[in-house]
């Protein structure tokens, strides 16, 4: 069951009608919205779509030809970003290995939690985010950090744990972001200390 107070109902619309265009049958949502649509923690605004895409083939004149405003925000080959409707979209033409298979609930194809998590601490090693650590935290109630750090070394066989496990307990760029819109209620130091605490217990274990 979605938990659809975590993102409004023009997002949500938005991303029904993804969903449905042959264009897109490939991609599944990631990211937090992913996970804030099945844990329910806090709201997200935009959509990050990933997996199997081949840009070119891709008429998105005659695709988006039914919304009104779109415009193009970056086109690479990998990655295309879209604010449709106002709403920011990844587009992300994904080659690591899904770890588990979607689950589709409402019509909506969504990345389940044991590949969030991976992706979550691949996304930290790059600048780690407020959104990341908290989304981390909410994780670490389901899984435990060696379970995480076990996803991570499946999907990203060119990853780097020693860089995941520094950047887990660098919070500098993070504390520059606002705070977020919470749904459950929890202090940015609570999230810190957590995380802390698992990767104490987890550098133990090794």
């Amino acid at each position: 069951m979605l938990q659809l107070s975590a993102i409004d109902t023009a997002t949500l619309e938005l991303l029904r009608q993804l969903m449905c265009f042959d264009e897109f049958s490939g991609l599944r949502l990631a990211g937090g919205t992913a996970l804030s649509l099945q844990k329910g923690h806090r709201r997200s605004v935009d959509l990050d779509l990933f997996g199997e895409i081949e840009f070119e083939r891709v008429d998105t004149v005659n695709t988006f030809s039914g919304f009104k405003n779109v415009a193009v925000l970056k086109n690479s080959k990998n990655i295309n970003i879209y604010s449709i409707e106002g709403i920011k979209v990844d587009f992300v033409n994904y080659s690591y290995p899904w770890l588990e298979e979607y689950l589709l609930t409402e019509g909506i194809r969504l990345a389940g939690t044991k590949d969030i998590a991976a992706m979550k601490l691949a996304a930290i090693t790059g600048r780690g985010s407020k959104k990341d650590f908290t989304d981390i935290y909410f994780l670490l109630q389901e899984y435990s950090l060696k379970e995480m750090m076990g996803f991570y070394n499946q999907k990203y066989f060119d990853g780097s744990e020693f860089l995941v496990l520094k950047s887990l307990a660098y919070f500098a760029d993070a504390e520059k972001d606002a705070d977020l819109d919470m749904l459950v209620q929890v202090s940015w130091d609570k999230i810190k200390s957590t995380i802390l605490d698992h990767l104490h217990r987890y550098n133990m274990e090794l």
